[in-house]
């Protein structure tokens, strides 16, 4: 029976990791990962550390995400988005370049000047 509960408590503590923003080790660097689960929320990371963006898309719609605000000072981008191979989503990554906080916002439209269908934000505070 202990050896039940261990399991399920790894299980909601790896759930509530995945949700809220994960801290993995990879390629011998901190990478964060940020999905709609850190919708509102303030994920912190130190410099030098990866976040990696992922939203989802909907296969053959017309949409795109649109990064519309960050702090490239603070969380730079690292190129274009990439769909992932899997056609659920998208993924954007950045790098913590220096301490300081900055919204992270983007939204899904057709086009960057068109009105938001679903709007992303959250916080990053680099350390």
């Amino acid at each position: 029976m202990a050896l039940t509960l261990r399991g399920a408590a790894a299980s909601v503590l790896l759930s509530a990791l995945l949700l809220s923003g994960c801290r993995c080790a990879w390629d011998g660097r901190s990478v964060w990962l940020a999905t709609e689960a850190s919708q509102g929320k303030t994920l912190e990371a130190r410099v030098g550390d990866e976040l990696l963006l992922e939203l989802p898309v909907e296969p053959g719609s017309a949409t795109r995400w649109f990064v519309v605000e960050v702090d490239e000072a603070v969380l730079r981008r690292k190129g274009p988005a990439e769909e992932r191979p899997d056609g659920g989503g998208v993924r954007i990554a950045f790098h913590a370049s220096r301490p300081g906080v900055t919204d992270l916002v983007a939204f899904r439209a057709t086009a960057r000047d068109a009105p938001p269908e679903r709007t992303f934000r959250t916080t990053v505070w680099v350390r």
